[in-house]
């Protein structure tokens, strides 16, 4: 197979592993409103349709190249139907999790599966990087925000106005070193200056699936809250776009600054919107505020030591 069609074939991959972060949200969403349904519900339809077309097209490049970076692409995409005995497996012998525990997200099967997709998106990186700069910034874009989305989710039980909350308000930290972390490490690889923005904004469009959270009758799940969609979206939005204008700045700093516009626009008005039972105090604001300054900055310090970034290859 020629160059261009192993091109081609790599921006389909990627579009189908777009397409099941997006399915898996669905179902997240699903499992929330509707409770556990049977395998045939949509969501599960278009996340498994999804990922088999990933494995045949990635074994199918293989075939055709021969390339240690498209063996290395076939064999993470078949780890992600892989997982999916290992979870029958594992409810089978420690029962079917529900929403009141963090295990529904932590579970080792649906960790396997989101290593699998977000090693499988890394390696599609340098096939993508033969590919022309407008396409690199789509669908790295596409890329980045994946495992964007992908973090976040496994990050849940650590969100301060979640249903664990396991950190309390600290735990805003982590979610903003990590979430922040992939914005930065998108601006090392995608060719555009608009490279946080672009991304965020694919991984908003996965994430407003899941907005507007219902709760089925029999379905356990924490009392929570959770702040309104369009503070989650302009949060997110000016963390990213502080990322752009400052792109010339020093990582450690714009990591900072975006830590302090999320969470300072998040938790400086998420509390406006909650029922009495649920409003936090300032201190534990601040508390959140000061965590995620705290873990911008220490993730862009740790990035910054990464000199070849944007040279991955996988000859």
């Amino acid at each position: 197979m020629r160059e261009p069609s192993l091109i081609i074939l790599g921006r389909i991959i990627i579009a189908t592993l777009f397409t099941a972060v997006l399915a898996g949200t669905w179902d997240a969403w699903w499992h929330g409103a509707l409770g556990r349904e049977t395998f045939w519900s949509p969501p599960h339809l278009l996340l498994y349709s999804s990922v088999i077309l990933a494995v045949l097209l990635g074994l199918y490049g293989y075939y055709q190249s021969k390339e240690r970076r498209w063996r290395n692409l076939a064999l993470f995409l078949l780890l992600i139907p892989l997982s999916a005995p290992f979870d029958e497996l594992w409810h089978r012998i420690f029962g079917v999790e529900d929403l009141s525990s963090p295990l529904i997200i932590w579970s080792p099967p649906h960790l396997a599966i989101v290593f699998s997709l977000i090693a499988s998106m890394v390696f599609l990186l340098p096939i993508l990087r033969r590919d022309t700069k407008e396409m690199q910034i789509l669908f790295g874009s596409m890329i980045f925000a994946s495992i964007h989305n992908l973090i976040l989710f496994v990050l849940t039980p650590l969100e301060p106005e979640g249903a664990w909350h396991l950190l309390g308000f600290a735990g805003a930290g982590i979610v903003a070193a990590l979430m922040f972390g992939v914005i930065l490490l998108a601006q090392r690889w995608i060719p555009s200056k608009g490279a946080a923005v672009f991304t965020s904004a694919f991984a908003l469009m996965v994430a407003a699936i899941g907005f507007n959270e219902q709760i089925a009758e029999g379905v356990k799940i924490l009392a929570h809250e959770h702040a309104p969609p369009f503070l989650l979206v302009f949060s997110m939005l000016a963390g990213a776009v502080a990322l752009d204008l400052l792109h010339s700045k020093k990582e450690w700093i714009r990591g900072a600054v975006a830590g302090l516009l999320w969470s300072g626009i998040l938790y400086g008005f998420a509390w406006m919107f909650f029922k009495p039972e649920f409003v936090y105090s300032i201190s534990e604001a601040i508390i959140a505020v000061v965590s995620s300054i705290i873990g911008g900055m220490i993730i862009g310090m740790l990035i910054s030591k990464i000199n070849a970034w944007g040279n991955v290859d996988g000859n």
